[in-house]
């Protein structure tokens, strides 16, 4: 369905209103759920998986959610009324923040956890080779949300094909589709996971 959705992502985004693509608009409200829906999962797998090898990959995925959903939010601007309007809709900007500068060392704060995390509970050993192993890592839906993030970065005019010089200002519409998409694939990567480690912690 994922990838089926990616497809008709391109003709959709010519028909759609621009409006879907905006700041806050239906499909950043549709991410910003499904970015909840991940986090939560995350959290209820490391609580119930306890004492398992996989526990601490849900926690560090957690933290991963958390990071991709304040991304989206722009770190609480989201929630600020937009600063202008033009021809891309509202605009929202988190340099208004005043506690901006400080989200950078935060991100890599949590960052050198996950990495910490990483090597205190082994996981490349204990988890990662085992899903390797049991033929259990979800690489198509891995390979869905890589090709999506592709698309939406150069939809945004950050990659190495410009999008907007096809799509106008639907390009818009365009990025916050695929990235819609790319946020159901890693979450079903994640579900697949959860469900595959689920019993791990009888086994050890």
């Amino acid at each position: 369905m994922i990838l089926v959705g990616l497809m008709v992502s391109f003709p959709l985004a010519f028909s759609l209103p621009q409006s879907t693509g905006w700041e806050n608009g239906l499909f950043e409200n549709i991410q910003a759920v499904t970015l909840v829906l991940g986090l939560v999962s995350a959290l209820v797998a490391g609580r119930r998986q306890a004492g398992s090898p996989a526990a601490a990959l849900w926690w560090i995925a957690a933290l991963f959610w958390l990071v991709f959903l304040g991304r989206e939010l722009a770190w609480g601007a989201a929630f600020l009324p937009s600063e202008e309007s033009g021809k891309w809709g509202p605009v929202i900007s988190s340099q208004a923040l005043w506690y901006r500068p400080v989200v950078k060392w935060v991100v890599a704060g949590l960052l050198v956890l996950c990495c910490y995390w990483f090597v205190r509970h082994a996981l490349w050993r204990q988890v990662l080779v085992r899903l390797v192993r049991d033929r259990a890592i979800p690489v198509f839906s891995l390979l869905l949300f890589i090709a999506a993030m592709v698309i939406s970065t150069n939809a945004e005019g950050h990659g190495f094909i410009t999008l907007q010089n096809w799509f106008g200002t639907q390009v818009i519409v365009l990025e916050e589709l695929v990235e819609t998409w790319a946020y159901f694939a890693l979450w079903l990567a994640q579900w697949t996971l959860i469900r595959h480690t689920r019993g791990w912690h009888r086994q050890f």
